[in-house]
């Protein structure tokens, strides 16, 4: 695609050779070409945005969500981090205390992330702390706070001296990138599901709300077996959600095969980068875009997926904010388990 400077200076060179004199850059044609070769290059670059959305490969947003739909396929929703606060009295007490749902804790942080309990709970008498399932405020990979985190009360009872986290919140995504459901939309294409092949069964799995998921790994207890190991977003899944995947494959399994559902195991992948940022960008800025991308790309390994280091460093150029990168030694292309999936493990940023 041609540059407006470009543009402007072939249309000059035109008006030149056909004229035979040269005019002023202030002159009244000056400008009338210059506003003209300006709606020529908003027109090629519309065109060639047009262009992009004509292939799977390169649409982007809601043309790439079209392409999606043909193949079966939806975009990863956001989705909550989920976990559990834990609230305390210093000294047991002689009335049950009331902890509602909505009580809100925030999480340690320069950006606090709030968490609130869903449901209605009681601290009973003579007891000295309750466990109750909580959310984060807002859906997101920054809901997935660390273990001892959430401890600053919003307005929990006044009778309970200290609430905290004991386990780490996990679950919480962001939407699935363009990138991410381009390369499931081009797997499509090159597993198709047969009635008997692993693509057939991970179909099956994954039709099941809640699994976003799965890998196959045939005679894994012998012939005619076909174990499907399946995970969601979050690191286990419920025995009710498990069972609904194993009916469906009970379902539609192939003739003498006995196909089992089972929880895929999660794998720790820890990112430890030295980046240059680009002009423009804040150091906060680099680091928050490329962790986005390393989250981006773990989530968009199949189980039993393999880490090339290639594409994990290009979906951090992808972000448009640095202008290179160098791994830490410690970090390798790395396969996993037929059995396990990624997680993204701890983070460490250099912006240099």
């Amino acid at each position: 695609m041609e540059a407006y400077e470009e543009i402007y200076q072939r249309m000059k060179d035109k008006y030149i050779a056909e004229r035979g004199t040269a005019f002023d850059e202030a002159s009244d044609i000056a400008i009338r070409l210059r506003v003209l070769a300006g709606e020529l290059y908003n027109m090629q670059t519309s065109l060639a945005w047009a262009q992009r959305q004509l292939s799977p490969a390169t649409a982007s947003g809601r043309f790439l969500d079209y392409f999606a739909e043909q193949r079966g396929l939806t975009r990863y929703a956001p989705a909550k981090a989920r976990g559990k606060l834990t609230f305390r009295v210093n000294e047991v007490l002689d009335v049950p205390v009331v902890i509602p749902s909505g009580t809100a804790v925030a999480a340690e942080g320069e950006s606090p992330v709030t968490v609130y309990t869903t449901e209605d709970s009681v601290l009973p008498v003579n007891t000295y702390s309750v466990e109750v399932n909580a959310e984060a405020e807002e859906a997101g990979y920054r809901g997935n706070i660390d273990i001892g985190t959430a401890r600053y009360p919003i307005n929990v009872p006044s009778e309970i001296d200290s609430v905290v986290n004991l386990a780490g919140f996990q679950g919480g995504a962001d939407e699935e990138s363009d990138t991410a459901l381009r390369e499931r939309v081009r797997n499509s294409y090159i597993s198709r599901p047969n009635g008997m092949n692993a693509a057939y069964y991970i179909a099956l799995a994954t039709s099941v709300e809640g699994i976003t998921k799965a890998g196959v790994l045939p005679k894994n207890r012998g012939v005619g077996t076909v174990d499907v190991f399946v995970c969601g977003t979050d690191d286990n899944i419920s025995a009710d959600k498990l069972a609904e995947v194993q009916q469906v494959l009970e379902d539609a399994r192939g003739l003498n095969v006995n196909v089992l559902a089972v929880q895929a195991m999660s794998t720790d992948y820890d990112l430890n980068v030295a980046v240059t940022s680009r002009p423009g960008f804040e150091n906060d800025e680099v680091i928050a875009k490329c962790t986005d991308a390393f989250e981006s790309y773990i989530t968009s390994l199949p189980v039993g997926g393999k880490v090339y280091l290639s594409q994990l460093g290009k979906y951090l150029m992808d972000t448009g904010c640095i202008e290179a990168y160098e791994f830490d030694v410690s970090m390798t292309n790395q396969q996993a388990a037929g059995s396990n999936f990624f997680v993204t493990g701890d983070v460490y940023i250099e912006v240099v």
